[in-house]
């Protein structure tokens, strides 16, 4: 799952788009996190997504699907999502950079904000 921190940093890069698999994170005004997954299209599903943008801040986390598309529209260019067994991390490779993370929405997060930046 992408972290708090990166959703946040890529929220001013990102449209507003959530779809069934994603996540979103609502601040209440207590400073309690209250994580609720994006559900198909119901009445019902709906209504708890609007109810919780009333409670307080909304943070909204892409799933990696979305990810992996922006950068393919952005890089422009061959990249390589993989785990590395020696370092427990994800990587993000491309000809000139790698950035390795816990995650791998994170280690795409950094790499779609290299390429925004």
């Amino acid at each position: 799952m992408l972290s708090v921190d990166m959703a946040k940093k890529l929220a001013k890069h990102l449209t507003w788009e959530p779809r069934v698999g994603d996540m979103t994170i609502v601040f209440g005004k207590s400073g309690e996190q209250i994580i609720e997954p994006i559900m198909p299209r119901h009445e019902k599903g709906s209504k708890i997504v609007l109810s919780l943008r009333e409670m307080g801040d909304l943070v909204w986390l892409p799933r990696l699907g979305r990810l992996l598309h922006e950068l393919k529209i952005k890089v422009k260019k061959d990249f390589v999502l993989s785990y590395d067994k020696v370092s427990d991390k994800w990587c993000y490779k491309d000809d000139v950079h790698e950035i390795c993370s816990e995650t791998p929405e994170d280690a795409c997060g950094q790499a779609l904000l290299m390429y925004y930046e």
